[in-house]
């Protein structure tokens, strides 16, 4: 039974990533910044560092290929850039020290990175329609805001079962 507890976890936070904003009133977010919603790529860079390295890349390349057959026309986007941010803060995670407050900055590090990623390959395109500094202001900082509170409320009790889950494998 513990060995669906992570896959139950991701699928759960991918499916509410989804709703989330249509489940929070609308007069908390200002209505022309974007919030995106990264909670399933913060477990899963916390999955890397805390859990097991090729589990949480597994998980990385499939809810990636996953969020590309649901929410992109582009295939294999997401899943190659979930799968290499989580490898980059596995490896910085080394470099660094493995304490909460370094993971969840180098998360963070990782949704800017993953976002600036997923525009320009739309400005390559040609599908993107704001220009660097607006993409700054009207997504990645609301972005990065949104997913800090989510790390805040977050991060301590999934690494306390992540610690769980290790210890029991």
């Amino acid at each position: 039974m513990r060995r669906f507890v992570l896959p139950f976890i991701l699928s759960f936070v991918f499916l509410f990533e989804s709703s989330f904003i249509d489940l929070v009133p609308a007069d908390i977010f200002h209505q022309e910044n974007v919030y995106v919603p990264r909670f399933l790529f913060v477990l899963i860079g916390f999955i890397t560092v805390y859990f097991n390295k090729p589990i949480g890349l597994i998980y990385a390349a499939i809810f990636g290929l996953l969020y590309d057959i649901v929410y992109t026309e582009i295939l294999g986007v997401y899943l190659f850039l979930y799968t290499l941010m989580a490898y980059l803060i596995s490896w910085a995670s080394r470099i660094l020290q493995t304490n909460i407050f370094v993971i969840s900055f180098l998360s963070l590090v990782g949704i800017a990175a993953l976002e600036f990623c997923v525009y320009a390959v739309n400005l390559a395109i040609g599908s993107a329609s704001l220009s660097v500094e607006q993409f700054l202001q009207i997504r990645i900082l609301p972005t990065i805001l949104l997913n800090s509170i989510f790390i805040l409320v977050f991060a301590y009790p999934f690494k306390k079962l992540l610690g769980k889950l290790h210890i029991e494998e």
